[in-house]
């Protein structure tokens, strides 16, 4: 068995892969960027787990809507495409997944959620994407349960937060584990799969010994599947 458990962390090409590969580093794993390149992409069979990373927004077409005339975002079809050939390989093989920020929409997506685009013309009390350093603190939010909830524990804890979207509805199968304060989704897991996925950016947050606990539990499930094919 590997002391240093292979992690796939997939990024867009304008997505610095930089801060999410030292997390998975200084949590014990090999990081492997995978970017879109235009072939078809194929999970490598030494990959014991995937990250999927922060970056331009899930293509509404994706979950049957038209891009709102009203903002301007970005959006990356090429990787959508790729992470969806990620996702079907990464749940053949039942892999460890976590998902960060735009992964932690595509995740829900891929397995038939919504998102809403526009975050700020609905009325949430936060700011989602305040003027503020990758690692400011913008809201607080609570976990209740779950993987999550053992991770965070059960009192508001805040994060930051780069992003303009949000989960509408939940797919099939997640359990929503962590909300702000009134309410929106910021933390799901799966019920019968190895997924765990936030909305906020945990790899700027390293140095709180709970965010760097999330990278851990991607290692430990990581090291489990080695064990479990060792033998």
């Amino acid at each position: 068995m590997s002391l240093h458990p292979f992690i796939v962390v997939s990024v867009g090409s304008a997505t610095d892969p930089l801060p999410y590969v030292q997390a998975v580093e200084r949590a014990g794993g090999e990081a492997l960027v995978m970017v879109p390149d235009g072939s078809a992409p194929v999970l490598p069979e030494q990959a014991k787990g995937i990250l999927f990373c922060g970056g331009a927004a899930v293509h509404p077409s994706r979950f049957g809507q038209a891009l709102d005339p009203n903002i301007r975002k970005a959006v990356d079809e090429p990787r959508d495409a790729m992470e969806w050939a990620l996702m079907d390989q990464a749940l053949e093989r039942d892999l460890p997944i976590l998902g960060i920020c735009r992964g932690f929409q595509m995740i829900n997506v891929y397995l038939g959620g919504t998102l809403t685009q526009n975050l700020a013309a609905e009325d949430w009390n936060d700011d989602h994407r305040p003027d503020l350093p990758r690692h400011g603190l913008a809201h607080s939010v609570q976990a209740r349960g779950g993987v999550l909830g053992d991770i965070f524990g059960s009192a508001p804890f805040a994060v930051n937060s780069i992003h303009r979207q949000g989960i509408k509805s939940l797919a099939e199968g997640l359990a929503a584990t962590v909300h702000t304060l009134d309410g929106l989704i910021e933390g799901y897991e799966a019920q019968d799969r190895h997924i765990l996925a936030v909305q906020w950016h945990p790899e700027e947050l390293v140095d709180q010994p709970a965010q760097a606990r999330l990278f851990a539990t991607l290692m430990a499930r990581a090291r489990g599947l080695e064990q479990a094919t060792a033998s």
